[in-house]
C-alpha cells in the first residue's frame, strides 16, 4: 500500500513540474541581457567649447579665472563625474592657454568656510557662484546631462559670475 501511495505522489509530482516547466518557457521567465552604451562626451564637450571660443562676447586672458562644477546627472545613464570634469578642462586647456582653472582644493576649502559640505557635489547654480566669487573666479561653467533616450543633450553654460548673468548657452546633442 505504502509502495502505491509512493508512486502515486511521484506520478503526481512528475506531471505537475512538467507543466510548471511549461509555464515558465511560455511566460520568458528568463531576462534577457542587458545593453551597455558607450557614449561619446568628447566630441560634444569639444563643439561647445570651440563655440564659446568663437564667441566675440567672451573674453579671456591671463587674469580670467574658471571654476568649473560637477556635471548635473538629469539622464538615466550612470556618468563619471570626475573623468567628465577631467575631459572639459582638457578641452580648455588644450584651447585657451592663458586661463585659471579653479582647482578643487581651493573650492572644498571655500565649502568648509562657507559651512557647506564638501561631499555635496550638486550645487545649485547660487551656491556654486558664491564659491566662485570666493576664489575670485570670473566665469563659471554649469553643465548638465538630460533625456533618457538618444539622442542625450549636453546643457553647458558659461555664466558671468560678477553679475550672475549667464553670458553662453548651448545645448549639444550626443549618441
Amino acid at each position: 500500500m505504502n509502495k502505491i501511495l509512493l508512486l502515486l505522489t511521484f506520478f503526481l509530482f512528475f506531471i505537475s513540474s512538467c507543466s510548471l516547466l511549461k509555464n515558465i518557457k511560455k511566460t520568458n521567465f528568463f531576462l534577457e541581457k542587458e545593453q551597455f552604451i558607450f557614449l561619446s562626451f568628447e566630441n560634444a564637450i569639444e563643439n561647445v567649447i570651440l563655440e564659446i571660443l568663437n564667441n566675440k562676447n567672451i573674453f579671456f586672458s591671463k587674469k580670467i579665472s574658471l571654476y568649473i562644477s560637477t556635471l548635473k546627472n538629469k539622464s538615466n545613464i550612470f556618468l563619471e563625474n570626475t573623468k567628465l570634469i577631467d575631459i572639459f578642462k582638457k578641452t580648455i586647456s588644450k584651447n585657451i592657454k592663458k586661463i585659471h582653472i579653479v582647482d578643487i582644493e581651493s573650492i572644498n576649502r571655500t565649502k568648509e568656510k562657507l559651512g557647506l559640505s564638501k561631499n555635496n557635489n550638486t550645487l545649485s547654480i547660487n551656491e556654486a557662484i558664491l564659491l566662485s566669487r570666493n576664489n575670485n573666479a570670473t566665469y563659471y561653467l554649469d553643465s548638465c546631462v538630460m533625456g533618457d533616450n538618444k539622442p542625450f543633450l549636453l546643457k553647458v553654460q558659461l555664466i558671468l559670475v560678477k553679475t550672475g548673468e549667464i553670458i553662453f548657452c548651448k545645448i549639444q546633442k550626443f549618441y
